[in-house]
């Protein structure tokens, strides 16, 4: 009787555990020197990533963009895409080879049908901070339309992560800190009764040009100077023309091609264009510039225009 309740109860067990296996599809690497292969970055002046390639499901990448302020997200990209609405949850587990495996909940997003799952800053460096700890990051939700409503499980392994973090923390050290939005439209000050900049709007222009060199889809400079500090009117109107003309100088020196920079009369003591331009106060445009820039739509990089809001920032343990 003893006997026969044992054997009863090994078989109650294993059918709880091959269903328990049954309901979930993993994706993660194997436990072994090719993982290392699996992280990799893309570095520019403007753009940092960090990408982790989940086997036979799709990609992660870690994203910060330049701008005075620095903006960082994670993005994952499955293969097959986000089939209907879900959640999908973010935990830090010892590696699959450790005989301890705590788990602790990171935080979680709401998935929808179509959209890529977007992670905030906030959880983003979480995820970070775990995989640089040496942890792995399991990332389970449920698609009824792609796998019968078991859950899938993509996951971040921290095999080959430190070196690849590495890089990807050394290129947010060389990103440029303006973005278009920074520099779209640039206000410039000149030395008294000069053509040249202050210190402060020096560095402004470097920032711009630099920012320049890096974004293909600018169509059109648009250059104001102004002049009112010189006590004759041709000597306003020569002076902003020395002033417009050195700026358009240091467009055309990192390559700007001339015909798309327009420098624009605006003078409105001199230049009689006070009621197209009005200036409520002279005293505070006597020794600036105005650069505004113009884009092509079509060559936009839709990445670098991206709001970054803190999805799932409010998420975690205490769920």
């Amino acid at each position: 009787m003893k006997r026969r309740f044992f054997t009863n109860l090994f078989i109650l067990l294993s059918i709880f555990i091959s269903t328990d296996a049954f309901c979930q599809i993993r994706y993660e690497a194997p436990i072994d020197p090719s993982a290392k292969k699996l992280w990799s970055n893309d570095s520019s002046r403007v753009k940092c990533s960090l990408i982790f390639d989940i086997p036979s499901y799709g990609f992660a990448s870690f994203v910060t963009y330049s701008g005075r302020n620095l903006r960082s997200a994670m993005v994952i990209v499955p293969k097959l895409g986000i089939r209907e609405p879900s959640v999908m949850r973010f935990i830090s587990a010892k590696p699959s080879w450790h005989s301890h495996a705590n788990e602790t909940l990171l935080g979680k997003i709401d998935l929808y049908e179509g959209f890529r799952p977007y992670i905030g800053p906030t959880l983003s460096w979480k995820i970070l901070t775990s995989l640089s700890d040496g942890n792995q990051i399991l990332m389970p939700y449920t698609d009824k339309k792609l796998a019968n409503g078991q859950n899938i499980i993509p996951s971040l392994s921290p095999i080959g992560f430190d070196d690849a973090f590495k890089k990807y923390l050394s290129c947010q050290e060389q990103l440029i800190r303006v973005n278009f939005n920074d520099i779209k439209m640039t206000p410039l000050v000149f030395r008294v009764k000069t053509d040249e900049l202050t210190a402060k709007s020096q560095r402004i222009l470097n920032e711009q040009l630099e920012y320049l060199k890096h974004d293909p889809s600018i169509i059109k400079i648009s250059i104001r100077a102004y002049a009112y500090d010189m006590e004759k009117a041709p000597e306003n109107v020569s002076l902003a023309h020395d002033r417009a003309e050195m700026l358009k100088k240091a467009y055309t020196s990192i390559g700007i091609k001339e015909d798309i920079i327009e420098i624009v009369p605006f003078n409105s003591l001199t230049l009689n264009t006070k009621e197209s331009n009005p200036v409520a106060d002279t005293s505070v445009t006597a020794r600036n510039a105005l650069i505004t820039l113009e884009r092509d739509n079509a060559m936009i990089n839709k990445d670098m225009e991206v709001n970054v809001p803190d999805v799932g920032a409010n998420t975690g343990e205490n769920d």
